[in-house]
């Protein structure tokens, strides 16, 4: 082994030869993987879950769409109706009538 003065530490080359050593595993505990697992489950739960709820939200958000279309065709449909009805008697014909066969005055 070569030592080097400037330094006051051994030189690099000279740990070339030596093993390296890793730090012994510790094995896993049951309790740990069972930890680990009911925490994915856990998640996958709530991820599915979470799809639902967009699914179902984007449903009902559809349905909003179509109803307030539908009203907005039943408003219209409602207006033209009335115009109809109202223009199906002209006051000049009920004023006749109501003179002449009713007997009424102005």
């Amino acid at each position: 082994m070569r030592y080097d003065t400037a330094r006051q530490c051994a030189a690099p080359e000279a740990y070339s030869h030596a093993r390296q050593v890793s730090p012994p595993r510790r094995p896993r505990s049951s309790a740990g993987t069972l930890l680990i697992v009911a925490s994915l489950l856990i998640c996958a739960a709530l991820c599915v879950a979470l799809l639902l709820a967009h699914s179902r939200a984007t449903a009902a958000a559809n349905e909003c769409e179509e109803l307030a279309q539908r009203i907005t065709e039943l408003a219209d449909e409602n207006a033209r109706l009335t115009i109809e009805y109202e223009s199906m008697f002209s006051l000049a014909e009920i004023e006749d009538y109501a003179k002449n066969v009713l007997g009424m005055v102005p």
